[in-house]
Parts: C-alpha cells; sequence; structure tokens
C-alpha cells in the first residue's frame, strides 16, 4: 500500500502546474514520453557564439591596427624590393602605437591559427562526437600559436644578434613585422569566408598554403638581401629560414594534432 501511494504522489507532482486544473489531465494514467530520441547537431564554427565574438573583435584589432600603421605599411610595400641601405632604419623611429599594433597584428593571426586548426580538428577527429568543450580547444590552439610566435621571435632575435650587426637587425624586425601585418590582412578575409560562407576546407587549405607560400618566399629574398648578399651563402640561407620560419610552424602543427588526439581519447 506504501508503494501504490508513493507512486500516485509522483504521478500527482508529474501532472501539477499549469494545466493541473484542465479536465483532460488523468492522473491515474502512468507517466509517459511522447517523442523520438533527437541526434545532436555536428559542430560548426559558424554556430558556435563564442567563435562569432572572436571574429568580431579581431576585425576591431584588425582595422585599428591597419589605421595605425597604413603609412608606415605603405612606406615599407614601396620599399620591399629595394635593396637594403646599411644605415637606413637605425634612425627610423617606430612609435609605441605603432608598437602595439604590430603585436596586436600577431594576436588576430594566431586567432585565425587557432581557428584553422579548429576546422581541421573537426574535420579529421569529428570533435563534436566527443566530450571534450571546442572552447578549450580553440583557448589551447590560441596560447599554443601565441607562444610560438613569442618564442619564435625571441630565438630569431637571439642568433640575429649573435652573428649580424645591430643595422641588419633592426630592418629584419621591420621586415617580419610587415609581413606579419600583410599575412593577417591576407588571411582573413578567406577566413571569413570559410567559417560563414561554406568554402570547403580543402579549398580553404589550398588558399591558405597558397597565401603562406607567397609570404615565406618574400621572407626569403628580403632575407637574401639582407644577411646572405652572396651566392655562395645559399645554404645558411636555406639552414636560417628551415630552423627558425619553417620548423617551428610544421612542428606546432603536428604536436596539436597529437594534443588533440590524446584529449580526445582521455575524455
Amino acid at each position: 500500500m506504501e508503494t501504490s501511494t508513493d507512486t500516485l504522489m509522483e504521478k500527482t507532482e508529474w501532472y501539477s502546474g499549469f494545466f493541473s486544473d484542465n479536465p483532460f489531465i488523468h492522473n491515474e494514467l502512468p507517466n509517459r514520453l511522447f517523442g523520438i530520441t533527437a541526434n545532436p547537431l555536428p559542430y560548426d564554427l559558424w554556430r558556435d557564439d563564442l567563435v562569432g565574438i572572436t571574429l568580431v573583435l579581431c576585425t576591431i584589432l584588425l582595422i585599428y591596427s591597419f589605421n595605425n600603421t597604413r603609412l608606415q605599411l605603405k612606406q615599407q610595400t614601396r620599399d620591399f624590393m629595394a635593396q637594403p641601405r646599411e644605415h637606413s632604419g637605425l634612425f627610423a623611429v617606430e612609435t609605441s602605437i605603432e608598437s602595439q599594433s604590430r603585436m596586436l597584428m600577431v594576436v588576430v593571426l594566431s586567432v585565425m591559427g587557432a581557428v584553422a586548426m579548429m576546422a581541421y580538428s573537426q574535420g579529421r577527429f569529428n570533435i563534436s562526437q566527443h566530450i571534450i568543450s571546442p572552447h578549450l580547444l580553440l583557448s589551447i590552439y590560441f596560447v599554443s600559436f601565441l607562444l610560438m610566435f613569442i618564442v619564435r621571435r625571441v630565438t630569431t632575435n637571439y642568433v640575429n644578434w649573435i652573428f649580424f650587426p645591430k643595422s641588419q637587425q633592426k630592418i629584419w624586425k621591420d621586415t617580419t613585422s610587415y609581413l606579419i601585418s600583410i599575412e593577417a590582412l591576407a588571411f582573413y578575409p578567406f577566413l571569413l569566408i570559410f567559417v560563414y560562407f561554406g568554402l570547403p576546407f580543402e579549398k580553404s587549405i589550398t588558399i591558405f598554403l597558397f597565401i603562406l607560400l607567397i609570404i615565406k618566399i618574400l621572407l626569403t629574398f628580403k632575407t637574401f638581401r639582407i644577411f646572405f648578399p652572396k651566392s655562395y651563402c645559399l645554404f645558411h640561407l636555406f639552414a636560417y629560414l628551415c630552423a627558425l620560419e619553417i620548423m617551428p610552424l610544421l612542428a606546432l602543427w603536428k604536436l596539436l594534432a597529437i594534443v588533440t588526439e590524446i584529449l580526445i581519447v582521455k575524455y
């Protein structure tokens, strides 16, 4: 009798509420749930509010940075193919606002790398089928890319300080900052098209790799003009770029793929 009473009380609590006085509610009937089990939607970047807010912030940062450095970018574009002069960069003073704008370009580029890695992880590991939070992965990717840029810059400055004079170091810093800004401005429109207009992942990767190839070709040309102007220094040029530019990016991409797989298997 006690069990029957408890069951009746549970049914009464289930049916109590806004429709409790409805004459069509029958408390004596067993509880029934109607409908079918729904399949969760796969994770998409364009559905993620955090990704949308992040891209809006990136747009604001890009506009702010470009507005503060547009004159310098214009001058550097005009003089990019010219032969660097020995003391041309020693007396060029970069303002604090321009320096902050360059740093913001690095932050935006790190965000774009994180979003690209997120798309790669979704296509390879199907993260929507796992408990791991996409926002956690996005944060890990962003911090990893940002640390990679910082470590690469510190390492490059240290190597340049050992082997090259101060005038060449200044020209190199200006060149790399310029190319990072151009890279961020070139990548961003295609990233928006990929996220919100359904550009296929394969085509997006092809476009990104093509832009990256153009940037690295320009970097190779400028490095040759600054540090290794002689033809017999081609081996040094190749070793310099591979050790400080190419290998860190490839190593980071592989490391993040391994970390993503470990997190998905663990959780």
